[in-house]
C-alpha cells in the first residue's frame, strides 16, 4: 500500500556531498559514513548499498544499529561509539557480546571496566575483538579522560582476544566560528594517544563533519562525517561552505480541500482566523512525523509549484494550509513539505532555524510512517 507520505533521497546528491568530502582529506585517510538513528532519518535500509560503496566504514551508534547493518547485507567494518556495557553485566550483556564480536563488528571501550568482559565473550566464540578506545578530550560526555588513557591502552594490548585497532575523540564545538577549543581538544587527544605508545598501527580519527570542512589537521587516519553526507552545511557558522546538495525532499499529498468563509477558525485552540474567504487544505503530517509542533503558523509548502502557509495548531498527523493563492487545487496534489534546496522557506535549514533548532533534529525526527524512496 502507497504511503501519504514519502522522503524522497537523492542517491546522485549523496554521491555527490562524499566525493566533495573526499576531495578534503588526503589520498590516505579513510572515511566512515555516520550512519545512525536510520541515516539521520534518510533511511539506512534504502542507503546501505550505495554508502558501502562509497565509504570505507560506516559508524553506528548502538549495538542493534550494528547488527541490523549486517542484517541488511553490509559486510564492510562497522564502528559501534556506544559501549555495550549498558547491557549490564547478565546474559543479555553476554549475547551481545558473542553477536558483535562473531560479525566482526568494531567495539568502542571507554574504561577497563569492559575488557574482561570483551575478553571472556571472544574466547566463546573463538574470535578476537576488534576494539578502538574513545578518549574524551574536553567534551565530557564518553570517553577515557587523556591521562588514564595509557593505562587503559596497555590493559587493552595485554588481554588476550582483543585486538587495538584505533584512538578516537569527539569535538564539542567544531561547527562553531572560533576554532580554538576545538584545536585544543585536538592536541590533548594527540597528546594522549602519544603518551599511550603512539600510532603504532593504530587508526587515529576526530574529525566530524564540522572538523572535516574547516580544520584539516583533525583529518589524522579517517574522518567521521554525518550531516554533511546527507547535504547539509554543520552550522550557519562554518568557515569552509562546499557545495553540498540536501538529499531529502518530503512530498504528501493534499487528502481534503474545502471552502471556509472569512472568520473561520482552526486547529487546536482555535489559533488562527482566516480573514478572507477561500479554499483550504488539509496534508497528512504532524508532530506525530516529526513535523514539530512549535513549527505551528510558521512554515511553508509548495502545492502546484506555489507556495502556501500553513495555518493554526499543527496536529499530530495533519496540517492545515491556506490554498486561497492556489484555487485550482484538489484532493490527491502533490505537497512539497520538505525542499532540497537550501535557500527555500520549506528547506531542512529553514525549518531547523525557525524552531531555534539544528538540521539534525529536522531530518532525524522524521518518523516510520513516512515511506523512504531512492531515487536518481
Amino acid at each position: 500500500m502507497e504511503s501519504y507520505l514519502t522522503a524522497q533521497i537523492s542517491a546522485s546528491a549523496i554521491r555527490a556531498n562524499l566525493r566533495l568530502l573526499r576531495q578534503r582529506i588526503p589520498r590516505s585517510t579513510k572515511l566512515c559514513a555516520v550512519v545512525k538513528a536510520d541515516c539521520y532519518g534518510h533511511g539506512l535500509a534504502q542507503l546501505v548499498h550505495l554508502l558501502s560503496s562509497e565509504a570505507d566504514s560506516l559508524g553506528v551508534a548502538t549495538p542493534e544499529e550494528a547488527i541490523h547493518l549486517r542484517r541488511l547485507g553490509y559486510n564492510g567494518p562497522i564502528l559501534v561509539f556506544f559501549s555495550p556495557l549498558g547491557y549490564g553485566e547478565g546474559p543479555e550483556l553476554r549475547e551481545a557480546l558473542e553477536e558483535l564480536i562473531a560479525r566482526g563488528v568494531t567495539l568502542t571501550l571507554a574504561s577497563g571496566r569492559g575488557i574482561r568482559a570483551v575478553a571472556e565473550a571472544a574466547k566463546r566464540v573463538d574470535a578476537f575483538a576488534r576494539v578502538h578506545v574513545k578518549v574524551d578530550s574536553g567534551m565530557g560526555r564518553s570517553g577515557v579522560l587523556p591521562e588514564a588513557t595509557p593505562a587503559l591502552v596497555r590493559r587493552i594490548r595485554d588481554t588476550p582476544g582483543i585486538r587495538l585497532l584505533g584512538l578516537y575523540t569527539h569535538f564539542a564545538i567544531a561547527e562553531e566560528e572560533d576554532k580554538a577549543y576545538t584545536r585544543s581538544q585536538l592536541q590533548r587527544f594527540l597528546a594522549a594517544a602519544e603518551a599511550a605508545g603512539g600510532r603504532d598501527g593504530l587508526t587515529l580519527h576526530a574529525a566530524n563533519s564540522a572538523a572535516t570542512l574547516d580544520l584539516p589537521e583533525t583529518h589524522l587516519d579517517m574522518i567521521r562525517p554525518g550531516l554533511a553526507v546527507y547535504g547539509y552545511q554543520p552550522s550557519d557558522q562554518m568557515q569552509t561552505k562546499l557545495p553540498l546538495r540536501p538529499a531529502l525532499r518530503l512530498i504528501g499529498r493534499l487528502t481534503q480541500v474545502k471552502d471556509l468563509p472569512a472568520g473561520s477558525r482552526c486547529g487546536y485552540g482555535l489559533r488562527y482566523t482566516f480573514t478572507r474567504d477561500g479554499p483550504v487544505g488539509l496534508v497528512p503530517i504532524g508532530y506525530g512525523d516529526g513535523y514539530l509542533r512549535c513549527l505551528s503558523d510558521k512554515t511553508f509548502v509548495r502545492v502546484r509549484g506555489q507556495l502556501v502557509p500553513t495555518r493554526g495548531t499543527i496536529s499530530m498527523d495533519q496540517i492545515t494550509v491556506d490554498l486561497t493563492d492556489v484555487p485550482s487545487a484538489v484532493v490527491g496534489d502533490e505537497v512539497e513539505i520538505i525542499s532540497p534546496d537550501p535557500t527555500a522557506p520549506n528547506s531542512v535549514e529553514s525549518l531547523a532555524r525557525l524552531a531555534g533548532t539544528i538540521p539534525y533534529e529536522i531530518t532525524c525526527r522524521l518518523g516510520p510512517r513516512i515511506r523512504r524512496q531512492l531515487v536518481k
